[in-house]
């Protein structure tokens, strides 16, 4: 069965006012203007399956789909403002809840979830949000494609590696796998971005990952930021850095644009 659709997903260390949710709970962001459709739906059954936010693009007609994995905190506004953001350069953004109703802003607490996601569960949503974006007729035949950010980041390069139809993955400090002999089932064109002040994640573990792929004869453009550190992505959070995450976006986008339209 060909898969589709971008996986974006991540974690990142910072603090934050304790906080746990049921999804969808708390007050809904006020829409801003010109703002893409979104809508809340469900994956797999109704027992065993989760839910999933979705942002589509303006139009009718068909479209590339995103998996967008989220970061340790969960299924937060965040996180839907980054499916949007996908969704404004012409993408179906997924964002499969891979916490089934559990949104964390403290650290503590979202150490505790991702203690509490395994792989395979992981893998088994995403596969689902798959199956969902296959049953739509704008995404039925489209490129799948995944990204992710530090816990995300490491499960897009996982679902890569699982699924042989993905078009192409984007990790945003994972740990990533290093091993070539693992590496040698991925057929995806893989892009990762680091930042070169993480003390998780450091510059030589990008440096092993690159050659790494390498070895394995696979395509990757693996890139580490100067002056930034884990999490530079994240905009609500101290470990922001603007530069490095302008920069980064925008080689996403270009690849997503290159491998999935």
């Amino acid at each position: 069965m060909r898969r589709m659709g971008v996986i974006i997903a991540g974690a990142a260390l910072a603090l934050g006012a304790v906080t746990m949710a049921v999804l969808g709970a708390s007050p809904a962001a006020k829409p801003q203007a010109g703002a893409p459709d979104t809508s809340n739906v469900q994956l797999g059954s109704a027992g065993a399956g989760t839910r999933a936010f979705v942002a589509w693009p303006a139009g009718k007609g068909a479209a590339p789909a995103v998996i967008v994995v989220f970061e340790w905190w969960g299924l937060n506004e965040q996180i839907r403002e980054t499916a949007r953001r996908l969704a404004r350069e012409g993408y179906v953004a997924i964002v499969p809840d891979l916490y089934h109703g559990k949104v964390a802003d403290d650290p503590e607490m979202a150490h505790t979830l991702v203690r509490g996601l395994d792989d395979e569960r992981a893998l088994a949503d995403l596969d689902d949000a798959e199956r969902w974006l296959r049953a739509q007729s704008r995404t039925a035949k489209s490129r799948l494609g995944v990204v992710g950010f530090c816990m995300g980041g490491r499960l897009s390069e996982l679902f890569a590696l699982h699924e042989p139809a993905t078009a192409a993955a984007v990790m945003f400090y994972g740990r990533p796998e290093t091993n070539p002999a693992k590496l040698a089932s991925l057929k995806a064109p893989l892009q990762g971005h680091f930042g070169a002040e993480d003390q998780g994640i450091p510059p030589d573990s990008a440096a092993a990952f690159r050659n790494a792929l390498k070895a394995a004869g696979k395509k990757g453009e693996i890139y580490v930021y100067a002056g930034a550190g884990h999490a530079f992505m994240h905009e609500g959070r101290p470990s922001y850095h603007a530069e490095s995450a302008r920069q980064a976006w925008e080689r996403t986008l270009a690849f997503f644009k290159k491998n999935l339209k």
